[in-house]
């Protein structure tokens, strides 16, 4: 274990694409060519890339480095503490990271944007800022302990790394109660952390340690099986395996293993049965205080996962910022760490600071992508939502108010691109902010099962496209989206509302020839406003609907022509969650 009171000199080591930060008193700063020199740190810059204002850390910070924690089983997790120098006991707050609590820098952001082809946006981290992690330069000097922790099997931490198993849960209880327990620290823990950061804090606040005061989950999945691996039944056949396989290789201690081998489990396990039920949180049994993050953006990653997660917790006291961003920028956005502050404050250090009096849901509506209003409500979904149903008329290809009194078709090759469109003008400003359902008569000519995927575009007044952020900084996506393999098609009526059906994925339901059957399809939660004149258009496809290079379908089941059923007594519709002022 190494302890050191920092300096403000820096120096940057580039380590492949995830560059760390080292203490060198007197070495000058050296930084990757797209960095210019500021008074108070560089700037990061690669035009259409990234835009980061590194910080060097305040001085008076005490940086403990590479300090053993002991796990229940005697496994040693390493962790990184920054504290304020000289000050009492203090609460703290604690990630656990599989990126490495010593990967520092705008290396890892420019790494994605530079894999996906997506500009990461503008933001200002300090110089010991892992990745997706609270910022101790911001933390520590408003009274707070920061503990970064590099989860089982990682880099420097022993045991076998895996994909979010129980095992880790565990190791994350042990650290809460250690870091809980230590001389700096008051006993009061809070969680904090975007993605993999956040997703861990569900199951391990559902154990309920001591010590857990409140967490902050920003953007993080609930439910592994619907939230991303298998999208309405169709498995993800891209993020997912690199995220897990090549990312768990690249940054597992070698002298340990794996824990799994998770390309072989999506394999064993296309159904949800209990190797999927392990790995979901159990989200009733937690009541902690929670500011929960969720977003438009992030769709068939994080966002199911984080309106699921408000929704169920049991916690009295909880909130949601909902956005339509990037992820990081807006977690490390002044809007963003006063809120963190002020929730933290309260429920860490019990101060009367007026948390109890925010809105509980603080959400955005979207104009366009880079115009929203931000409104406040006290619950979710929004109370007072009107959901409207349009049916759909496959002899115009529009979607109108009235049911449709006559039978028609309208269908498309499901394998080469082709699909059925269909619009509605609005005659007035309107609001649709939460879940869209599209229930469906289908069939197929040639196969004994289909992919459907479905998605909802906005078209200005001169019907061009209107686009927004999506997943990982995608610049041009759609408004949202939802997907359907037919045979996955089986409803949970205990858990499904009239706006949100939730499939069981139990069993395989295979479609018998000429078969017409109803299907319903989750459209995930977004936030956009259609002025008058503008256009919703609903397109169905038997493909992704935009060319994404970090969410791919690769695996499908369709063959021939697909065929939607309307009018009659084929009540194909779109139900849509309008807001009024």
């Amino acid at each position: 274990m190494r302890r050191q009171i920092l300096p403000l000199s820096l120096c940057l080591i580039l380590a492949g694409a995830m560059p760390a930060f080292c203490c060198a008193t007197d070495a000058p700063a050296v930084a990757a060519q797209t960095a210019d020199s500021a008074p108070h740190g560089k700037y990061y810059r690669t035009p259409g890339i990234i835009d980061i204002h590194v910080t060097p850390l305040p001085p008076g910070i005490v940086r403990e480095v590479d300090v053993p924690v002991v796990m229940r089983d005697g496994r040693k997790l390493y962790v990184n503490v920054y504290r304020p120098e000289g000050a009492g006991p203090s609460p703290v707050v604690l990630a656990a990271t599989r990126y490495g609590k010593d990967k520092f820098g705008p290396g890892a952001y420019e790494a994605w944007a530079k894999a996906s082809g997506y500009e990461i946006g503008r933001m200002t981290i300090s110089e010991f800022t892992p990745f997706e992690a609270p910022d101790p330069a911001f933390w520590v000097p408003h009274g707070y302990v920061v503990v970064h922790a590099d989860v089982r099997g990682a880099f420097k931490s022993e045991g076998n790394i895996g994909p979010n198993t129980e095992q880790d849960t565990l190791d994350y209880y042990d650290l809460i109660e250690w870091a809980a327990t230590r001389p700096w620290s008051d006993g009061n823990v809070g969680l904090s952390g975007v993605s993999y950061l956040a997703f861990n804090q569900w199951p391990v606040a559902a154990l309920r340690p001591p010590h857990l005061k409140a967490i902050m989950p920003w953007e993080g999945i609930t439910d592994h099986y619907r939230d991303n691996a298998f999208h309405g039944g169709i498995p993800e056949t891209r993020f997912r395996i690199s995220a897990y396989t090549i990312g768990l290789e690249n940054t597992r201690n070698k002298s340990f293993g794996i824990a799994e081998d998770y390309p072989a489990m999506l394999k064993a396990h296309p159904l949800f049965d209990e190797y999927w039920q392990q790995k979901a949180a159990k989200l009733e049994l937690i009541n902690v205080p929670a500011l929960v993050c969720a977003t438009w953006s992030a769709q068939g990653n994080h966002s199911r996962g984080s309106f699921e997660g408000f929704k169920r917790i049991r916690s009295r006291e909880k909130w949601l910022f909902v956005h339509g961003r990037v992820e990081w920028p807006t977690y490390y956005a002044p809007e963003s760490t006063a809120l963190q502050l002020k929730f933290f404050d309260h429920f860490l250090k019990g101060e009367s600071n007026g948390m109890q009096d925010m809105p509980r849901v603080r959400y955005e509506v979207r104009r366009t992508r880079d115009e929203h209003e931000v409104r406040y409500a006290n619950d979710w979904p929004l109370p007072g939502t009107r959901y409207v149903p349009y049916y759909l008329q496959a002899t115009t290809h529009r979607l109108q108010r009235q049911p449709v009194p006559t039978a028609a078709q309208a269908s498309y090759v499901s394998e080469r691109g082709g699909k059925s469109e269909f619009d509605l003008r609005f005659s007035r400003d309107t609001k649709l902010v939460g879940n869209m359902k599209l229930k469906l008569w289908v069939s197929a000519d040639d196969a004994d099962d289909m992919d459907l995927f479905v998605g909802i575009r906005k078209l200005d007044q001169s019907g061009d496209e209107v686009h927004f952020v999506g997943f990982g900084g995608n610049p041009n996506d759609i408004v949202t989206r939802g997907w359907l393999r037919v045979s996955a098609r089986e409803l949970d009526d205990r858990r499904s509302t009239p706006w949100q059906p939730y499939l069981r994925h139990e069993r395989v339901l295979k479609l018998r020839p000429d078969e017409i059957v109803p299907i319903e399809i989750e459209i995930l939660p977004s936030g956009t406003l259609f002025e008058r004149g503008s256009t919703l258009r609903l397109v169905i496809q038997g493909t992704d609907l935009i060319d994404d290079r970090v969410l791919r379908h690769d695996d499908s089941v369709n063959h021939g022509r697909h065929t939607i059923h309307t009018g009659g007594r084929f009540d194909s519709h779109l139900l849509v969650p309008v807001i009024t002022d």
